[in-house]
């Protein structure tokens, strides 16, 4: 795991999946539909529970004004997107965060083995949880 802090975006895989959306000029709609698509079986894989969070941050910070993101270009990709095109998703992913600190979770057994942090990580998902749910 190619994490330096428990924040979202303190971790090479999110960094990489939102570099790649800015620099792809991925909608966030596309990148929430990518998410809502994962495959519902009972297992989340580690790449799609990166992808679940990522997502559910760019929607938060569209549509809240959260702040999760600082990676360069970030902010300007993020102001060219259209809210309307994913307010519908957001308890979509929200249940879809909810399995990412579940048990069944690549992500959150790596977390969990790391009793410092775990908490704090998991705090920060859950704080997108509630944000979206308001």
């Amino acid at each position: 795991m190619g994490a330096w802090g428990m924040g979202v975006f303190d971790d090479d895989t999110s960094c990489d999946i939102i570099e790649d959306a800015i620099g792809d000029e991925t909608t966030i709609q596309a990148m929430v539909e990518k998410s809502t698509s994962i495959d519902e079986s009972e297992y989340l894989e580690y790449d799609d529970c990166h992808q679940i969070i990522v997502s559910a941050a760019m929607v938060d910070s569209l549509l809240n004004g959260a702040s999760h993101c600082k990676l360069e270009g970030a902010g300007i990709w993020l102001s060219r997107q259209d809210p309307n095109s994913i307010a519908e998703s957001k308890m979509k992913l929200v249940s879809l965060l909810k399995r990412v600190i579940g048990p069944n979770s690549e992500l959150n057994e790596l977390w969990e083995e790391n009793e410092d942090d775990y908490p704090e990580w998991k705090g920060n998902i859950q704080g997108i949880i509630t944000s979206l749910s308001s």
